[in-house]
This record gives structure tokens, sequence and C-alpha cells, in this order.
């Protein structure tokens, strides 16, 4: 009898173990679980400017060149919240590179053709809704959206609303570094385009300024908060025969990159193997890149760009 019992006993044990392992599995799959980012291409041309909205309630915000004098902008949005975000532009295939490192919802107006099993194309040149085009605005430059709404078309065509993300920025942005010394950071793209970000130390942000004037946005008028500020340092050269002068970015490999938070400034390392790994910053001491909470603007730049400190 005792025996049976122990048998019993061992059993119910083992079941428990089984039970348990199971439930934890479960919880930390869901605990990976994230909503599934956005990566939305805007329009940065001194006529786009003008129009933009939507920029502060982003998370990242990758800046890079297009056709000269151009840069364009993919804002990254981790959040659930709606917000009107514009003017959608096209995108180039090194945004796409970026965006894939997200596993996002990727809305754009064309550019490219999109491989990358990691990105839910949501190219407005194949599906008019959730896009519309503000008629007061003329040109090609009045495309505008809803993340509210880019979630539910997406929802829609039966793709997953949550994504089991990896991405450092996810878990490295808890730093709580300010009261530096550097209170503005310049950056010349060209003759005709530069941006500066101005330390603000009471709020412990930057404020971003487009050729020295204050950046706001068009519909609620308020400047920008950028908590953090990456320059990344990449080979650019133009397509040989290329007529309209488009541009070969290398965002694969390794390079420099000046890192700025709480008015302080740091030397880092950027590293992305592959295409299909993502970009990691280290510091100097050659440990994964902490940053303050808040919004991220990572300006990636030639080689031989310009930058001014101080």
């Amino acid at each position: 009898m005792k025996i049976i019992n122990k048998i019993y006993f061992v059993k119910l044990v083992f079941i428990l173990c089984v039970l348990f392992t199971i439930m934890n599995y479960s919880i930390n799959v869901q605990a990976d679980l994230v909503i599934k980012p956005l990566a939305i291409m805007v329009g940065n041309s001194a006529e786009e400017i003008i129009h933009q909205t939507g920029l502060s309630n982003a998370d990242i915000v990758y800046e890079m060149n297009v056709e000269f004098p151009f840069t364009r902008l993919m804002a990254v949005f981790l959040n659930g919240y709606s917000t009107t975000i514009g003017p959608i532009r096209s995108s180039r295939y090194y945004f796409s590179r970026i965006a894939a490192e997200w596993s996002p919802i990727f809305a754009h107006c064309g550019g490219q053709i999109l491989k990358d099993k990691r990105i839910t194309n949501l190219d407005q040149m194949r599906y008019a809704y959730p896009y519309w085009r503000d008629n007061k605005i003329g040109g090609w430059i009045n495309l505008f959206a809803d993340t509210k709404k880019i979630r539910e078309k997406s929802n829609k065509l039966g793709i997953p609303g949550k994504v089991n993300l990896e991405n450092n920025f996810l878990n490295y942005r808890e730093t709580r570094l300010a009261g530096g010394e550097i209170h503005k950071i310049a950056i010349k793209y060209n003759q005709k385009y530069s941006v500066s970000y101005k330390y603000d130390e009471n709020n412990n942000v930057y404020y971003r300024l487009i050729n020295n004037v204050l950046y706001k946005d068009s519909h609620t008028q308020k400047p920008l908060n950028v908590s953090n500020i990456i320059i990344q340092y990449v080979p650019v050269k133009k397509i040989s025969g290329d007529k309209e002068g488009h541009l070969h970015i290398e965002v694969i490999g390794e390079g420099i990159a000046k890192v700025f938070y709480g008015g302080k400034y740091i030397l880092a390392k950027w590293i992305k193997e592959s295409k299909d790994h993502n970009t990691l910053f280290y510091d100097n001491t050659s440990e994964l890149l902490r940053l303050n909470k808040g919004q991220v603007w990572i300006e990636i730049v030639p080689k031989e760009t310009e930058v001014w400190i101080k």
C-alpha cells in the first residue's frame, strides 16, 4: 500500500512539474510578445517639412539621404496610440534594411520592391486605405495616414497584431543621465540642409532645428522633445549612371557613431553583421549602449559629414 501511494505521489509531483514548466514557458513567450511596430516613411524636403505631423509620437526616427539635396525619415512606432502621420513618401532599399530589424508594418508609397518576409508591406500603391490625401496641400506631398487605422487594416489582412521581437533598443533605454555640458549638435548634410539639436538642461531634452529654425509639428505647433541622438557614419556613394541621383548607402558592416543624451557625448561603435542581423551599438567599454528613456533620433550620415559640437 505504501509503495502504491509512493508511486502516485511521484506521478503527481511529475505532473505538477510539467504543468509548471508549461505555464512558465507560456508566460515567458507572452512576455516576449510586443505590439507589432510600425515603420512609416515621411518626406523631408523643405516643402514637406512645413506639413509634417506625428513625428513627436514616434519612438525612434531614422534620417538618411535620398536624392540630392534631400533626406527622408522613417518613423518607428512601438506604441498603440492613434497618430496622424505624414506626408508619407516612397522608400529606398536601405530604409527597408533597417525597417526589417523591427518586423514592422511598413507604410510607404512605392519606391521599392520588398522581399523581406519580416516586413508587412502596406504600400499605398497597392492599398488605398488607410491612406488619404489632404486636398489643401498641393502636389505629391499630401499623403497621410493614422497609425491606428494602419493597424486596423493590417488586422483585416490577417496579420498578427503582436510579434516576438528582439531589439536592443527595447531594453536599453533606462538611463537617467543629465547635466552634461554639450548644448548644441549641428549636422551639415549639404549646402542647402542642416540639422541641429539644442539641449534644454531643465527638461533634459533636445529640440530639433532645421537650418537653425526650431522645428514644430504642423498640427500641434509644438517642438519635438528628443531624448537621444545617434549620429551613425556609413559609406555612401552615388550609383553610377543613375540619372535621378539615387544613392548606395551601406548600412551593413561596422563603423563609428557619436551618441548624445543628457548633454553628454559618447563615441560609440555600430555593427550590423548582415541584412538579417540587427544594428547593435556599443559604448566605449564594449557594452551594449544604454540610452535615456524617450525619443531616439538616428542620423545615418556619410562618413565625410561635418558635425559640430559645443
